[in-house]
């Protein structure tokens, strides 16, 4: 029988959410670790400028990075380390994570060499989504590339932007490669997967269907207040303004996919493989 992946849940002391997710990798018998997280109420302002690099932030992002943004992505940097020096992949978790049947099921179980073949970093679902806007979502971003693996397909999106951080596989190469390029102050968002493939040469893809939901809905978040006052407000005419785009945006993406299902299918690599669960 295949070992199970282990899961390290990224928590705040205080957040009052371990409970919840103690019981349901117990009922489910998951070898499972919390990690505590860096409460950025804690940083002194002095310490704070050592830590995180403004002007880079600035840069990248036209505006300031919250403490709490800051500590996130510290928080996941000391998990990082924890899988180099186990040198075995891992699943993380944050504490607001809502986990799906296959969750257990599959993903747990899967290969780790054959997953490690297909990425360094594989997300198993998105930040600020709800079930009910799951196929809204597989619509709007559909995979460019994609290998089955026990039913269910890892590929590469069109946009990993929003895709968050609530649940993620990882490598240890892919936490080494993101220790690397992410050493010294924080100068980026954590789930900022661009950046971590464009600068750190990591390999991310995502997971269809998604196991991981974040329970926004229903657990409240210390990053989310603070985040939307520092963020743009983005009026409704202008959002309407764009629609055509997202439309003529939405065509273009799937025409590329079928292109690329083509050319595989023509060049023998298209055949549907299940990467066996053993």
């Amino acid at each position: 029988m295949a070992g199970r992946f282990p899961v390290l849940v990224v928590s705040l002391v205080r957040s009052g959410r371990r409970e919840r997710i103690a019981e349901v990798m117990s009922r489910h018998g998951v070898d499972f670790s919390f990690i505590d997280a860096i409460d950025a109420r804690q940083f002194e302002d002095d310490e704070l400028d050592h830590l995180y690099d403004d002007m880079a932030a600035r840069s990248r992002y036209g505006r300031t990075l919250t403490r709490g943004e800051v500590a996130c992505f510290l928080s996941h940097r000391r998990l990082w380390q924890l899988i180099v020096n186990g040198g075995k992949s891992v699943i993380v978790l944050e504490d607001d994570a809502l986990l799906e049947p296959e969750f257990f099921s599959k993903v747990l179980t899967w290969p780790e060499g054959a997953l490690a073949r297909m990425a360094d970093v594989v997300l198993l679902g998105r930040s600020k989504l709800s079930r009910a806007s799951e196929a809204r979502a597989y619509l709007h971003e559909p995979l460019k590339r994609a290998e089955w693996i026990d039913g269910m397909r890892v590929g590469t999106p069109f946009k990993q932007w929003t895709s968050g951080a609530v649940g993620y596989w990882m490598s240890p190469r892919g936490a080494k490669l993101a220790l690397a390029h992410t050493e010294g102050p924080v100068r980026a968002l954590l789930d900022d997967w661009p950046w971590h493939r464009d600068e750190g040469g990591m390999i991310i893809k995502e997971l269809r269907p998604y196991v991981v939901w974040e329970g926004f809905e229903s657990l409240a978040s210390d990053l989310e207040g603070e985040r939307s006052r520092l963020a743009p407000v983005r009026s409704r005419w202008r959002d309407c303004l764009f629609e055509p785009v997202r439309a003529g945006r939405l065509v273009a993406r799937w025409t590329v996919a079928a292109v690329i299902r083509i050319a595989e299918l023509a060049g023998g690599g298209g055949k549907r493989q299940d990467v066996p669960n053993d």
